[in-house]
């Protein structure tokens, strides 16, 4: 499967994150189950998959067979993530999520 282009909002409910469709497909046809989360910025995290021959090491949350994918309490608080929804897309193998907070500063309007 291609790589999904364009930009995805996705409800975060529950300290968990539902993602859209075409992202689950595409985790799923990549094998991307487990992810590491990396906050690389105060609305910005990064979901890193955590490949099969990585999988010994450390990682935050696994992806359910419906598309949710749970953000540890301690991140969500790191980038004030709260009841809302975000924008995810798939850039330089990871997904990027980006709170709303940032739509406008890139141009995106939900």
């Amino acid at each position: 499967m291609t790589v999904p282009v364009g930009t995805f909002l996705a409800p975060v409910r529950s300290g968990g994150i539902q993602l859209p469709t075409p992202l689950k497909q595409y985790c799923e046809s990549e094998g991307w189950s487990l992810f590491r989360f990396v906050v690389t910025g105060d609305d910005h995290l990064t979901m890193q998959p955590v490949l099969p021959e990585d999988s010994a090491g450390a990682f935050h949350a696994s992806l359910g067979p419906d598309g949710r994918l749970w953000i540890p309490a301690e991140l969500r608080k790191m980038v004030a993530l709260g009841e809302q929804s975000v924008m995810l897309r798939v850039e330089n193998g990871a997904i990027s999520m980006y709170l709303r907070k940032v739509f406008e500063t890139l141009g995106f309007r939900p």
